[in-house]
């Protein structure tokens, strides 16, 4: 059965995306350390926080704290995290003068950083930030479980009619934002090999809400009577809620030498048309 939600403002869409489910708020409780989310300025970022604070708080565990770090170029996002009981911490992991022994410990670590889709046009700073920052994270955070948010673009192009690739199949980039990706993927692979860093690779394929992602972004130009790009012609979409969700979630699955992998997206591949 579908269930329809409305939204009377943009408040009561956040604390939709705030509310914890009662299987992340028991698996959160059985966090071990502090939680520290690397990128949290992003689209994302801000509402896994408030997520996980909930649930942590659910859960009766107000003895850890989560740590968002960001450049926070906008002073109020950082300053709402705080007032909902979330350490915010200003700082630029790509520069190359900033120490990561400042930031703090913490046993549990999402890593939400990354050069975005559509970085053709500066292929260095995506592999700059894509493979060679985790190197660096690998290295400071060694013993941390790290969720890392990779992409489905790892994937090869495979026919719609398919279904798409699951995990088990063998990844064939294509482009060298795909490949940067991939390089990250075997970056916080080789931290799990050789001092054992506990990694989960989210594999995201495209997480939206009402603001922003491949729907919205479909809506405004229809809104507008503007042509409507079909030149993907399928995507894949989740909620970021649930995108959110199961990125905390899969902290715990983070738990032996080889990187646990996992595509997160919806069911169905959609129709651009």
């Amino acid at each position: 059965m579908t269930h329809t939600i409305m939204f009377t403002d943009e408040a009561a869409l956040e604390e939709r995306l705030a509310t914890p489910s009662p299987a992340l708020v028991t698996d959160l409780a059985r966090l071990e350390g502090d939680l520290l989310i690397l990128g949290a300025g992003g689209k994302m970022g801000p509402s896994l926080c408030r997520l996980a604070r909930r649930a942590l708080d659910t859960a009766g565990r107000t003895d850890v704290t989560v740590y968002a770090v960001s450049r926070w170029s906008d002073p109020a996002a950082a300053q709402q995290l705080e007032a909902a009981g979330i350490s915010t911490v200003a700082f630029d992991l790509m520069d190359p003068a900033a120490d990561l022994a400042s930031l703090p410990d913490a046993g549990n670590i999402v890593f939400m950083v990354g050069a975005k889709f559509g970085s053709a046009g500066a292929p260095s700073h995506a592999w700059a930030v894509n493979a060679a920052m985790p190197d660096r994270v690998a290295h400071r955070w060694p013993h941390a479980r790290i969720a890392a948010f990779s992409t489905g673009n790892v994937y090869p192009l495979v026919p719609v009619s398919s279904g798409g690739c699951t995990e088990n199949d063998p990844v064939g980039p294509v482009g060298e934002y795909a490949m940067s990706c991939l390089g990250r993927e075997r970056i916080f692979a080789h931290a799990a090999l050789t001092r054992g860093t506990k990694v989960a690779n989210i594999r995201l394929n495209y997480a939206v809400d009402l603001r922003y992602g491949v729907l919205a972004d479909i809506a405004h130009r229809v809104q507008a009577g503007e042509p409507v790009d079909i030149t993907t012609g399928h995507a894949n979409v989740v909620w970021q809620g649930y995108a959110n969700e199961v990125a905390l979630r899969s902290l715990l699955h983070a738990t032996d030498s080889e990187p646990f992998t996992l595509n997160l997206t919806g069911p169905e591949t959609a129709s651009v048309r």
